[in-house]
C-alpha cells in the first residue's frame, strides 16, 4: 500500500473515531443534563434509544477496534504525515473542538428551551382542561362549602370531588384543599376521594393535615390570608399541580388537580 494511501487511512479511521465518540458524548451529556435539572423534553421511545444507543456494548467493541487500527496505522504514516500535515493539522484540531463546544451548547440549550416549552403548554392544557371542568359541574362544585360548613353534609364532599375527578382523564386525582387554626397557627387540611366519612366529622377533618412543599406552603398561605386569589401551577420532574381557589359562603377553599407522569415523559403514547 502506498503511503499517502495509508497516511488516507489513518486520517479516516481517526475521525471515524472521534466523530463515533463524541456522538456517544454528545447523547451522554444530554442525558446528565436532562436528569441533573428534570428536563421534560423526551419522549420514552426517545429515551429508550439514547439508553440503548450509549449501552450498546459493540459500539464499544467499534470504538476500541477502530483506535486500534488507528494507532496501528498512525505509527505507519507517522513519519511521512508530519511533512505533509504541519500546521494545517493544528488548524483542523482548533475547528474540530471549536465546533464540538458550540454543538455541546447548542444541545445544552435545546434541552431546557425544549423543557421550558413542554411545561409552559402542560400548564395551558391543564388550566383549560380544569376551567372546563368547574364550568360543566358547576352546580357540584357550589355543594362543597355546604358540606364544609355543616359536620352533617361533609361526608358529600369525597362524593363529589370522586365525581368531578372521574370527568378527565387528565386528572387522576382531585383533593380539596381548605385551612384552619390550631393552636392559633394556621394549618392546611386536605379532603380526598378516598376519605371515610365518619373520620371527616371528627376534628381537623380526622387530623388530615395538607403536607406541603415550600412553594405550595407560600402560596396556601397567602391565598388564605387574602393576599392573592390567583390560581397556582406547580411542577416538578413529571408531576405537575394546579391550584384552583374558591371561595363561597364565607368559606375559602381549593381544589388540587393533579396529574403524574408514570409511564414516561410528555408525549409519549
Amino acid at each position: 500500500m502506498k503511503t499517502l494511501n495509508k497516511i488516507k487511512l489513518a486520517n479516516l479511521t481517526t475521525w471515524t473515531m472521534v466523530i463515533t465518540i463524541s456522538f456517544i458524548a454528545l447523547f451522554f451529556i444530554g442525558f446528565v443534563v436532562t436528569n441533573t435539572f428534570d428536563l421534560n423534553v423526551f419522549t420514552s421511545r426517545t429515551s429508550n434509544f439514547i439508553f440503548s444507543f450509549i449501552g450498546f456494548s459493540s459500539v464499544i467493541v467499534l470504538c476500541s477496534a477502530i483506535l486500534n487500527i488507528s494507532l496501528n496505522i498512525s505509527l505507519i504514516a507517522d513519519s511521512k504525515s508530519q511533512e505533509l500535515k504541519g500546521s494545517e493539522a493544528s488548524f483542523v484540531t482548533k475547528k474540530f473542538l471549536f465546533y464540538t463546544l458550540g454543538l455541546i451548547v447548542i444541545i445544552v440549550s435545546f434541552l431546557f428551551l425544549g423543557d421550558f416549552l413542554t411545561r409552559q403548554n402542560e400548564k395551558n392544557k391543564l388550566v383549560s382542561e380544569a376551567n372546563d371542568i368547574i364550568t360543566r359541574y358547576r352546580t357540584s362544585i357550589d355543594k362543597i362549602p355546604l358540606g364544609l360548613a355543616d359536620t352533617s353534609k361533609i361526608g358529600n364532599v369525597p362524593e363529589i370531588l370522586k365525581f368531578i375527578s372521574n370527568q378527565k382523564q387528565e386528572f387522576p386525582s382531585i383533593a380539596l384543599i381548605t385551612s384552619d387554626n390550631y393552636n392559633g397557627q394556621l394549618t392546611f387540611l386536605e379532603i380526598n376521594e378516598y376519605d371515610n366519612k365518619e373520620n371527616l366529622k371528627k376534628p381537623f377533618y380526622g387530623n388530615s393535615f395538607y403536607k406541603c412543599q415550600i412553594q405550595d406552603c407560600n402560596y396556601l398561605n397567602k391565598y388564605f390570608t387574602g393576599k392573592t386569589t390567583e390560581n397556582h401551577f406547580w411542577t416538578q420532574k413529571n408531576d405537575y399541580r394546579l391550584y384552583f381557589p374558591f371561595g363561597s359562603k364565607g368559606k375559602k377553599y381549593i381544589l388540587l388537580f393533579t396529574k403524574y407522569e408514570r409511564n414516561g415523559k410528555i408525549g409519549s403514547y
